[in-house]
């Protein structure tokens, strides 16, 4: 597949690395500031004296690639009947928290995207088994719970950073060993799967599901969160949520 890169302002430029360029799949454009990049746009190239042109370009381009992750997200949770924009919630509670908790810029950029990739790997199960409003039976639940193990897969396939993957892979990982697909418990657990998986039951609880007659309101969403402090989840992380203040008003 093709591969675009902007060159800003410097047809001299342009010339020259496409004399030396020898991948037929990669194709430079020339971009005159302040024009945006062409869609597809995956990097951009600039002379001395243009940084800032530079970053305003290439922060464009990461709202391209940012855009498409919501388009994948909606598009998994449309399939399920939850309402689009869900992970885009996670994500806001994701990026929140994550300033709360003090993580470093790497770990919020992996736990934004993983609440986007998160359920990615249900792209892989039926909609029988998806979208079934009665109880699952034991193959039906298996099969289910093997989804984020399959988007695991699909994400480090495609080369996504391994630290996304690790969340997707894990974030229904319970602390005390109860959880899937492979039972770890406590700090087995990478650091951020247990951050997403609070994330990840808050935000389910508290908006609709086809699976359950209502949603529970904010309060009982918190309540189960505290109660499943050391079961479920991470003590320290529930401590950490409650007294954060992010969960909805």
């Amino acid at each position: 597949m093709l591969k675009r890169i902007a060159v800003i302002g410097d047809k001299a430029l342009i010339k020259s690395l496409n004399a030396a360029n020898e991948d037929p799949e990669v194709m430079f454009s020339t971009l005159e500031t302040p024009d945006k990049p062409a869609s597809g746009t995956c990097a951009v190239l600039a002379p001395a004296g243009h940084s800032r042109q530079a970053i305003e370009c290439a922060g464009a381009i990461a709202a391209e690639h940012l855009a498409a992750l919501n388009l994948i997200a909606d598009a998994v949770a449309c399939r399920e009947e939850i309402p689009l924009s869900e992970s885009l919630r996670v994500a806001q509670h994701a990026s929140r928290f994550a300033k709360a908790l003090n993580l470093s810029a790497d770990d919020q950029f992996a736990l934004e995207r993983a609440a986007l990739l998160r359920d990615v790997g249900k792209i892989c199960i039926p909609n029988e088994v998806i979208l079934k409003k009665s109880v699952l039976n034991y193959d039906e639940w298996a099969l289910l719970k093997n989804h984020s193990r399959l988007g695991a897969e699909l994400l480090l396939e495609r080369g996504v950073s391994i630290d996304i993957v690790q969340i997707v892979e894990f974030h229904h990982e319970c602390y005390d060993g109860d959880g899937y697909p492979d039972h770890l418990e406590r700090e087995e657990i990478p650091y951020l799967a247990r951050v997403m998986r609070l994330l990840d039951v808050y935000c389910a609880m508290t908006s609709p599901r086809h699976y359950r007659k209502s949603q529970f309101a904010v309060q009982e969403g918190l309540k189960y969160i505290k109660d499943e402090r050391g079961k479920h989840f991470d003590p320290a992380l529930v401590d950490a949520f409650l007294s954060s203040g992010i969960a909805d008003e």
